[in-house]
């Protein structure tokens, strides 16, 4: 009698981890469909590529009114190069992919994880979709409107804090 009783415990409990993976399986792949309809790769290349952008403009050194002499330039310069070799190697899709994927599968149940997809396929997710690059740079826009009236209290602070340590 021990003996049926152990067999049916063991024979559950292969059943019961069984049926665990089989659903971590589908929501990692419900998951990753996510990330291919809500186009995140992109989104992610697009933000990577604006901030290194941002980076080799100077806009840090126009926003704090910062002036480089030229040997300071060609420095920040090869800084600003290695630093995107690093961002863009750490930070690149193949790297982050996994992590996204755990993350969602993580957060959301197989069913919700339908619905969402459902969304990002349905007219008004395609549309959120092609519309937010436009968003995003008309958010960037304004908050940099925005930061330029600060830069006046802003590059006064950076002043005062460098008399303060002469």
């Amino acid at each position: 009698m021990r003996l049926k009783l152990l067999l049916f415990s063991s024979i559950l409990l292969c059943a019961n981890v069984s049926a665990v993976r089989a659903d971590e399986a589908g929501r990692m792949a419900k998951a990753e469909e996510f990330l291919r309809v809500s186009h995140t790769e992109q989104m992610l290349n697009q933000t990577m590529s604006a901030v290194l952008s941002q980076t080799k403009s100077g806009v840090m050194q126009k926003m704090f009114g910062i002036t480089l002499t030229p040997e300071q330039t060609k420095q920040s310069e090869d800084l600003q190069v290695k630093l995107g070799e690093i961002l863009t190697s750490v930070l690149s899709w193949e790297k982050l992919k996994p992590i996204y994927v755990k993350l969602y599968a993580d957060t959301y149940t197989e069913q919700e994880m339908d619905g969402i997809i459902a969304f990002y396929k349905s007219p008004a997710g395609e549309a959120m979709l092609a519309k937010n690059p436009l968003i995003m740079t008309k958010a960037n826009e304004l908050v940099q409107q925005q930061m330029a009236t600060a830069m006046p209290q802003i590059q006064k602070l950076l002043k005062d804090m460098m008399a303060d340590k002469k």
